[in-house]
This record gives C-alpha cells, sequence and structure tokens, in this order.
C-alpha cells in the first residue's frame, strides 16, 4: 500500500488537509471507482481501447484559504515515453465561482511543455514569463453540481486559486494511461487496472514533440504543494 497525506504548514490550531495521495489504496470504494465505473470508458474513448489506471489523489482545498496550485503541467512530474494520459477529475460536492476551482487553458496541451524549475530547484510551477507565454488569460474554470467532471490532458496547463468560499471543494483525481505509455519516472503504474491488451513493446519511444528532463526522483515525488509552497 502506498499513500500519504498532505497538510499546509499553518499553525497547529487550525490545520489544513490538503491531499490524500492514492486513496484507492485505502478503500476500495476508491478502488472500485477507479477502475469499474463510467469514467473508466471516458478515458477508453479518448486513449484507445488499451488503457492502464496510473494514480488517484483527493484534493481537499479547504474553505477560507485552501492554498492555490500554480500553474503546471502534469507530465513533467512523471514522465513517460508518450503523451497519452489523462486525467478524469470528478466534484465531490457543488462548486461554484469562487471556491478555488481548477482552470485550464484551452489547446495547451498542443503547445508548448514548459520547465518547471527555477534555476536548479524543483518548483513544479512555469515562471511568470511563462505564465504570459501560456496565455493563462484564456484559461476556463468549470463549475457544477457534486458529481461534474473535468478531463484533461498530461500536457495542459492549469492551476486553481484559493478557496475564498466557506465551503470545502474536494476534488478526486483518477489518471489513466495508454498502454503502450511507459513510465520513465515518478510514481509507477499499476497493472491491475488494466483494460484491453497489453502492448508487446515500447513503439512510441519516440516522442513527436520534446519533454523536460524529469525532477530528480525525491522531488518529483513530493507534494505539489511542496514543491510550489518552497516547503523543505
Amino acid at each position: 500500500m502506498s499513500c500519504s497525506i498532505s497538510t499546509s504548514a499553518t499553525p497547529a490550531t487550525n490545520p489544513r488537509l490538503r491531499r490524500l495521495s492514492s486513496p484507492t489504496d485505502l478503500h476500495e470504494t476508491y478502488w472500485e471507482f477507479a477502475s469499474q465505473s463510467p469514467i473508466v470508458d471516458v478515458a477508453v474513448d479518448l486513449l484507445g481501447p488499451d488503457v492502464k489506471f496510473h494514480h488517484s489523489k483527493l484534493n481537499f482545498k479547504a474553505p477560507h484559504g485552501g492554498e492555490e496550485v500554480k500553474w503546471h503541467q502534469d507530465i513533467q512530474f512523471w514522465p513517460h515515453t508518450n503523451y497519452d494520459l489523462l486525467t478524469i477529475g470528478v466534484f465531490l460536492t457543488d462548486v461554484e465561482p469562487g471556491m478555488g476551482e481548477v482552470g485550464f487553458v484551452p489547446g495547451s496541451h498542443d503547445g508548448a511543455l514548459y520547465d518547471l524549475y527555477e534555476g536548479d530547484r524543483w518548483v513544479g510551477a512555469l515562471s511568470d514569463d511563462d505564465v504570459t507565454l501560456a496565455d493563462v488569460e484564456r484559461a476556463e474554470f468549470p463549475v457544477g453540481p457534486a458529481g461534474t467532471i473535468t478531463v484533461h490532458s498530461c500536457r495542459t496547463v492549469h492551476g486553481s486559486a484559493v478557496n475564498r468560499s466557506d465551503r470545502a471543494r474536494p476534488l478526486l483525481l483518477q489518471t489513466y494511461a495508454a498502454a503502450d505509455a511507459f513510465v520513465l519516472h515518478g510514481p509507477g503504474t499499476s497493472i491491475a487496472a488494466r483494460r484491453g491488451a497489453h502492448p508487446g513493446n515500447a513503439a512510441a519511444l519516440g516522442a513527436p514533440r520534446p519533454t523536460s528532463l524529469p525532477a530528480p526522483a525525491h522531488r518529483a515525488l513530493r507534494p505539489i504543494f511542496a514543491a510550489q509552497q518552497r516547503e523543505d
């Protein structure tokens, strides 16, 4: 079993739970949902018939200040041999504007893959200059009732603001990969939830667009919040 809990660096009198990693390892309901629910069909529709589960997490976004997640792309955290990976988010409560909802830059998955370093330090976020280049002013911030899903490519530029509301905004996230996408670095891939055929070889090793060098393992595996907030 592999799981972790991330809490913000707030005073002990006001702790804020930021993330529960790998809820699928903690309760069979999460695993059943990630491996057998209709969201797997969504992944198949977009990635093709042969898919595998990569990982899951539950982000809580506490009321009155749940931390922002700065603009970033996912694939730099767990590079693969190609870019056929996506993440499906599920709203666990009604989401309204001002709740720190996630914003996605349309079409950014077809654009540049940005450096998530600040000098030699892995920070897991776009630089100010790259934020401008990524045109995040065009970002769209989906809202909707509980049960609404979002889907984004591993190359999509996305992020979320501080939750200014008086309600938490829990978001369940599941990442899936095409069967011929092999892990180069980062969290490993479960093969227990594969649907379809196992690829005979890594035919997609030559990605059509360049990828950046991955972060050192001990940094890439740290929660994004810790990296972006420069927590040691």
